[in-house]
């Protein structure tokens, strides 16, 4: 019985150490569409003002 014990036990670490790894890709996965969202948000505030000094010099030059 005693090596059963062992055995039950490591599984136990093998599962928790298996939780834990997903939480740490869960974790990295989150961060990720964090920085992506950044990201676009910045791509658009670019995109926003190019159109502004765009419209900024067509009235410029009506």
């Amino acid at each position: 019985m005693r090596e059963r014990e062992k055995q039950l036990a490591k599984l136990a670490l093998l599962g928790e150490s298996i939780g834990l790894f997903g939480q740490a890709l869960s974790a990295l996965a989150a961060y990720l569409a964090f920085e992506d969202e950044e990201v676009e948000e910045d791509q658009l505030t670019n995109m926003q003002k190019q159109i502004d000094d765009l419209l900024s010099e067509i009235r410029q030059k009506k």
